[in-house]
């Protein structure tokens, strides 16, 4: 694999997105560092995950060199991870850009490449927080299993409301990238999920050259089934989404 010119780049999404496994997956690339949220407000756990091996410590756990007061802290920190050889990245969620907005300013100055992920199914977005919080975990390792019932209950209630929030989210961070002119590209969880196309053009923003085909990530789907088989009171989810503008998420 080679990388031309270093490349830079920040994964800009939201939760229950499949970030984590896009850079699983980009991580498992020769010469092409992945990190996770490195601006999440609390420390890491001692708890297996993804990137226990290779992960640098978060921003809340570092003290930065020379001016310790933000933003100049957080220049600091970007810069100490960009430095690494190769292709280097991590994830930023939207929250938090937000709590961060310094970091906008940066990638703006170094002119940093932006993948924004997107999940284009905001239900299946809901319906994977909804087996988080009941299985307890937010993504199996390879050779870790998912509890045999999976079934969940949406609360129909608040549905559309969130529906509308999520896609709102997508639009707001559309707009900034664009208003902001930063490089960036993007691309939706389910082509990538679908076609090993989508990858491939992923790489070739980066410019990122693979050798081999896709890597392996170190993740598994935790959820199997359609939407019908997992949501308890699907009927329920259909009959309010039918004659929305969101009808079209059902499965």
């Amino acid at each position: 694999m080679t990388v031309d010119g270093e490349s830079k780049f920040v994964v800009l999404t939201t939760n229950r997105s499949g970030s984590t496994w896009l850079m699983s997956t980009l991580n498992s690339l020769p010469h092409v560092t992945a990190q996770g949220e490195l601006f999440l407000p609390r420390a890491r756990v001692s708890e297996r995950r993804w990137d226990s091996e290779f992960a640098c410590p978060r921003f809340i756990e570092t003290k930065s060199e020379g001016l310790t007061f933000r933003p100049f802290s957080v220049f600091s920190y970007l810069n100490a991870l960009y430095s690494t050889p190769g292709a280097v990245g991590f994830k930023l969620m939207y929250a938090q850009l937000g709590y961060y907005p310094e970091i906008l300013a940066y990638l703006m100055r170094h002119r940093m490449r932006v993948v924004h992920l997107v999940r284009r199914n905001n239900l299946d977005v809901v319906l994977s927080y909804a087996v988080k919080a009941k299985i307890g975990r937010a993504h199996l390792l390879l050779g870790q299993s998912a509890p045999d019932d999976m079934r969940v209950e949406l609360d129909t209630e608040n549905l559309i409301r969130r529906l509308e929030w999520l896609q709102k989210k997508q639009s707001i961070a559309r707009k900034l990238l664009s208003g902001c002119r930063l490089p960036h590209l993007e691309v939706a969880y389910e082509d990538l999920l679908r076609d090993q196309a989508h990858f491939r053009l992923v790489w070739e923003f980066l410019s990122i050259k693979p050798e081999k085909d896709m890597p392996q990530s170190t993740l598994v789907k935790i959820r199997k089934g359609g939407q019908r088989d997992v949501v308890s009171n699907y009927d329920e989810v259909k009959k309010v989404l039918a004659h929305s503008k969101f009808a079209g998420l059902l499965e």
